[in-house]
Order: C-alpha cells, then structure tokens, then sequence
C-alpha cells in the first residue's frame, strides 16, 4: 500500500499518479462519511438528494435510512481504493516493464552543473535528474537473455553404438591385415632380392686364364680413412676381379658395410671372402661379356658412404680404356669423392679397413701390372644332358646355357628351342649338375 502511494507521489509525464492519489482520498472520504453517518444516525445527503426523495413523498428520515445511507458511503469508498489500488498496481508493473523505478518522494533532486535554469523548467530538470539517477541504477543486461535453452543433440542409442563399434573394429582388422601383407610381401621382395643379389649367373662369356707372380702385383692408394681391423682378398690362379657384392649398412645412413669380390676364372664365376660386415642388403655389380673391373670411385668421410666400380673390356691382358663404363653407384650421398684407375691393368683383389657392424672405412686394389695368358679362353660348346624333374615324370635333353638371378636355368632343346625351368623343380643329381657349372 505505501509503495503505491509512492508510486501515486511520483506520477508520470501523463499525470495519471496525481490523479489516482486524488482517487484514494476521495475513496477514504466517502468511507469515513458512511462510517460517521452509521454510528451518528445522521442522514448523509444533499439538499438536492432530499428534494428528490420528497418527490417520492418521503419527508422524514429514520435511522435506519442513516445507517443504509452511511452503509452506501462505506460501500462506493471501499470501491473507489479498490479500484484505485488494481489501477496503481498494474502502473506499477508498466513502469517497471519500461525500465523505471520508483523514486521516494522526499528523495532531492540532483543538482545540475552550471548556470542556474529559469524557474519554470525546475519542475522538469528535476524530474529529468530523477530518470537519469534511476537508469543509472537499473542498467540493462550486458547479454540478452534466452527464454528456452537450446535443445540438446540427439544421442545414438545403444544399437546404433554398437554397430558404430563393430564397424570400427572391422575396419581396424582390415587395415591391419593389410598392412602384413604389405609387410610380408615387402619381405618376400626383399629375400628374393638378397638371394638374387647373393647368386651368380653363368658367365656371359669365358675369359682366358692367366699367369703372373707377387711381386707383379702392386697395392694401389688407398681411398678413404686407414681405420680399424684390415682386411685383404686375393683372386685363385688365374683369375681376375669382374665384379663385387656390396652390403648396405644402416651405419651414418646407408653406409657400405662390407665387400665381397667377384672374379672370373675361364668360364666360371668365383665369390671372394667377404670382407667387411654382412648384412641382408647385398648388391651384385658384374662387368659385361668380355669385361673386368679397371678402377672405382669412392665417397668417403667418417666412413664409406658409397662406392661405383669402373669396367673395361679386356683385349689380351690389357684393358682398352677408351671403352670404359662404371657400373651402379650403391651406398648413400655424403663424404668426400676420391677414385682410382689401374691404367689399362687388371685387379686380382682387394684390400682395406672396416669397423666391427659398422662399415667400411676405406678400399684399396691389388692391381697385377704384369700378366700373361696361361691358357686360352675354353670354346668348347656344353654338352648335351638329359635333366629330369624332381619327382621323376618328366624329362628334357638339353643344354645348359646360363643361371638365371630369380632362381631359374636357361636350357636349349636339341630342336634350337630355349626354355626356361626352375632349378628347384630338378632331380638333386641335375641340382648337383647345374651348381658345379657356376
């Protein structure tokens, strides 16, 4: 009640609180009339209310027609606050609505800076200086506010959960499957590399054997670093170096590791010692018909970073150096570049140092500055043999020309027709053959 009395105080630019503060004293007025006319007797009306009432033929008023006109005044007061309380208290909540609170009468009204204003605006500055105090008061919402929160998301029931799980769980199977077939087959490629690598075909061409004594055999320079355990390899009777394997190390990246030379004698191959470390990253490097190894070149530093043999083809017992080539280039980038060439001479071996499962450290060559022919190159064809096949069945007259890398031999029927059949596909008698010949 005391707040809307305020409220009625305060008023508003449409003046609707004086008049409802007018409302209320009247509604007390006329409430305490009919409580004062109840308890007096006394007749509350107005000369032109009794002149109507005489009209009627009433002349006289008794006290029950008091108490019943006091009872009347009671009745419209209690109206009137009623009515006048329902209208302040819905201005109440619209001024609240639009952001404005109720200012206490006997609050002053702040001063305003400046040169005083003419006395007819003072009402309006000062009810100006109450808005603004009661904005200041009441700040809007830095963020707006929401009514309804937002619906969350719709989650997978547990069907759809455990499908979602087994495709997963599907899909990891399957990628693991094929990530050990990727890993087997690189194996396999990689075994089947290394035994390629490890094994020597037939020579494309036969060489002559040739004679010479120690002390026509010189050390060549030595190429890279003179560190660690010393290794040498020396060529059989009558054989000189066409080729080597080298094996790739994973030392200071792929390092060489170790050496294993490959000679020729007549019509046949014959693997060195292997010096150095083995590993199970062999490279085979052979000269062409005909050719022997005339040099190499080397990157050396720390270690032997790589190496590259150079070829020439072989005219008597010297080395035409116009028709020289190198082979492939194994090992890794890095290290300093140095090389070596006989000068037209063959290589009856090798010689150097290498670090114990690490690499080697540096190569040197036994080069044979003085040679001759012992025995001319063999030129009788091979013979004619029957080969059977393993378990018995079958069998082919032919000749063998060559071991091929991937596991098989190279025959030549008696009608000129060449096959090709696998070595292990063979009796162990034809096995026993065909190895002998290498």
């Amino acid at each position: 009640m005391i707040d809307s009395v305020q409220l009625l105080a305060a008023g508003d630019e449409e003046g609707k609180g004086l008049a409802l503060l007018v409302f209320f004293g009247l509604s007390i007025l006329f409430f305490g009339l009919g409580v004062y006319g109840i308890v007096t007797k006394t007749v509350l009306l107005r000369a032109r209310d009794v002149a109507f009432f005489r009209m009627f033929g009433v002349k006289e008023f008794s006290p029950g027609f008091a108490v019943v006109t006091g009872l009347t005044y009671c009745l419209c007061g209690i109206f009137m606050f009623v009515a006048a309380t329902a209208v302040s208290m819905g201005f109440s909540l619209d001024n609240e609505g639009k952001g404005k609170p109720v200012a206490k009468q006997d609050a002053p009204a702040p001063e305003r800076p400046g040169p005083a204003a003419p006395a007819d605006r003072n009402g309006a500055d000062a009810e100006n200086g109450r808005d603004q105090v009661g904005e200041q008061a009441m700040p809007s919402p830095l963020f707006p506010q929401f009514d309804e929160e937002e619906e969350a998301a719709p989650q997978l029931d547990e069907e759809q959960r455990r499908q979602q799980q087994a495709e997963q769980e599907a899909a990891r199977r399957e990628q693991e499957r094929m990530n050990r077939e990727a890993e087997d087959r690189t194996r396999q490629q990689q075994e089947e590399a290394r035994k390629a690598a490890l094994t020597l075909p037939a020579p494309p061409q036969p060489l002559s054997q040739f004679a010479y004594v120690d002390r026509s055999v010189q050390e060549s320079k030595l190429l890279g670093k003179a560190k660690g355990e010393r290794f040498m390899d020396r060529a059989p009777e009558g054989g000189v170096m066409v080729g080597a394997i080298f094996f790739i190390g994973d030392h200071f990246g792929n390092s060489i590791a170790g050496i294993q030379p490959i000679y020729q004698v007549g019509d046949k191959y014959v693997k060195g010692a292997i010096c150095g470390n083995e590993t199970d990253r062999p490279v085979q490097l052979l000269a062409e018909a005909g050719g022997v190894v005339a040099g190499m070149k080397v990157n050396a530093g720390l270690v032997m970073d790589s190496a590259q043999l150079a070829f020439g083809p072989l005219k008597g017992t010297k080395i035409d150096p116009k028709q020289g080539y190198f082979g492939q280039t194994v090992g890794s980038d890095g290290g300093s570049p140095n090389d070596f060439y006989a000068e037209g001479h063959a290589i009856a071996g090798i010689f150097g140092t290498y670090e114990t499962d690490k690499s080697l450290m540096s190569l040197g060559m036994y080069v044979i500055t003085r040679m001759q022919e012992s025995a001319p190159a063999p030129t009788s064809e091979p013979e004619m043999r029957t080969y059977t096949s393993a378990d018995g069945k079958f069998q082919v007259e032919a000749k063998l020309l060559k071991v091929n890398a991937d596991g098989t031999i190279s025959l030549l029927k008696k009608d000129g027709k060449e096959i090709s059949v696998p070595l292990t596909s063979l009796s162990e008698a034809d096995r026993t053959f065909v190895q002998s010949q290498q």
